[in-house]
């Protein structure tokens, strides 16, 4: 086998190119040959049983000659990765015929080439907007997370016809949303059960439920600017119809409650404490790490050359409009009536789409930069202290996450990745 290389920086792609001739060519078409033959059914014959000559009639170049390139494509793949070329695929390669006859194939594998980044540094960074935060927990947090525990195990009791609805309390009732009195898309909603206070509802929708009865009422309220495009600041008035108003009552706070939840290691209410504690702490050092680590990549960023491929950044939009389709479809709206409602086009949702897409790609060969330059390990030891954390959280045995849910290398990324947050975390600011 032969290997060149080429790339076409005006269209951002790289060609592999893998050249099959002599006996091993010949071999493979022979084999081409046959496995057609043997798969040709000819009526009043047993597959593959019928004369040559008839068989010969319907083994043609174009099925034998694509056999013979089927059986080749992963030899011819391995030969090429095992040239090193300094000519890198960013993406999986498209295996494409050149050229093929009986005597010769010539296999092209076509790919996106991968970004050029020219990073100046990625260490010591200074900056007023990266401030490392000192984590603490409140008594707010601490009693919020042990009332969501005691909420498992909650009862719920009716309350009295004449009763108003307080807070904390499980409302049954339908709704459906007006602007300027007509009924938008998802907007409508049977027998729906919502606990007061949960926040699950658009600002101020929840707050003016409390104090209402059982029957029909209703309630103003205005959407967030952040909220899908169509309905953005827009006020609305939603028309309820309130079916059952019943009263939560929670577990009280003691060791049965830390006894009944069967976290290992916990068996009275201060082990609770102290372990919900750690919980939230952990949970607030991963969510203040990442906002500083992303604003350290945008710092990179402004500070490095980066070139992505037009061709790239094409499939990263793709990529993202798939995400946003999916979001929008989950809201219960077809991409076309959200077109309809907001008089946006495709190629105007895919050009606001763009910058993200480049951010994402950016964030992407920043942190493979970082990667690759510090060469990150990961250890036996590291891999089995994963699989006992998360086996802790799901109540499951290791072995069943690793064999089922995470294989190794799969544990082994998610590892590398919070070592490189870890790192650009620790050595800035």
């Amino acid at each position: 086998m032969k290997f060149s290389a080429k790339k076409e920086i005006e269209k951002g792609l790289g060609y592999w190119t893998v050249v099959i001739e002599g006996d091993k060519w010949v071999d493979a078409v022979k084999k081409g040959k046959n496995k057609v033959a043997a798969s040709i059914e000819i009526p009043g014959f047993r597959k593959g049983k019928a004369p040559k000559e008839k068989i010969e009639k319907y083994v043609t170049p174009v099925k034998y000659l694509n056999a013979a390139l089927q059986s080749v494509l992963d030899n011819a793949w391995k030969f090429a990765l095992e040239q090193n070329s300094e000519i890198k695929p960013f993406n999986s390669p498209v295996p494409t015929p050149k050229k093929i006859n009986d005597e010769y194939c010539e296999i092209d594998f076509i790919f996106d080439l991968k970004p050029e980044i020219n990073i100046v540094e990625y260490k010591g960074l200074k900056d007023n907007e990266l401030k490392k935060e000192e984590i603490k927990v409140s008594k707010e947090d601490l009693d919020k997370a042990i009332d969501q525990y005691r909420d498992k195990f909650s009862l719920e009791k009716d309350k009295e016809k004449d009763a108003k609805i307080s807070k904390g309390d499980v409302v049954t009732f339908d709704f459906e949303g007006f602007i300027d009195g007509v009924a938008f898309p998802g907007g409508k909603g049977l027998d729906f059960k919502l606990d007061i206070g949960s926040g699950k509802m658009v600002p101020g929708f929840e707050d003016q439920m409390i104090g209402k009865k059982l029957g029909e009422c209703k309630i103003k309220v205005t959407f967030p600017k952040d909220y899908t495009p169509e309905l953005s600041e827009k006020n609305a008035e939603f028309v309820l119809n309130i079916k059952s108003i019943k009263e939560k009552i929670l577990p009280n706070k003691d060791d049965e409650l830390a006894k009944d939840l069967n976290i290992p290691n916990v068996n009275t209410y201060k082990e609770l404490e102290s372990y919900i504690k750690s919980q939230i702490k952990e949970q607030k050092e991963t969510q203040l790490k990442t906002i500083f680590v992303n604003k350290v990549i945008e710092l990179i960023s402004k500070n490095s050359t980066i070139e992505i491929p037009k061709s790239v950044i094409d499939k990263e939009v793709d990529n993202l409009y798939k995400e946003f389709e999916a979001k929008v479809q989950g809201q219960k709206i077809t991409m076309k009536d959200y077109k309809k409602q907001t008089g946006l086009t495709d190629d105007n949702i895919r050009e606001e789409l763009r910058n993200d897409a480049i951010k994402r790609l950016e964030s992407y060969l920043i942190t493979d930069k970082v990667r690759n330059t510090e060469k990150f390990e990961v250890s036996d030891d590291e891999i089995k202290t994963k699989y006992e954390k998360l086996a802790k959280s799901f109540g499951v045995e290791p072995d069943y996450i690793k064999n089922n849910l995470l294989p190794i290398d799969h544990i082994k990324e998610e590892i590398i990745k919070e070592k490189i947050i870890n790192f650009l975390y620790e050595n800035n600011g």
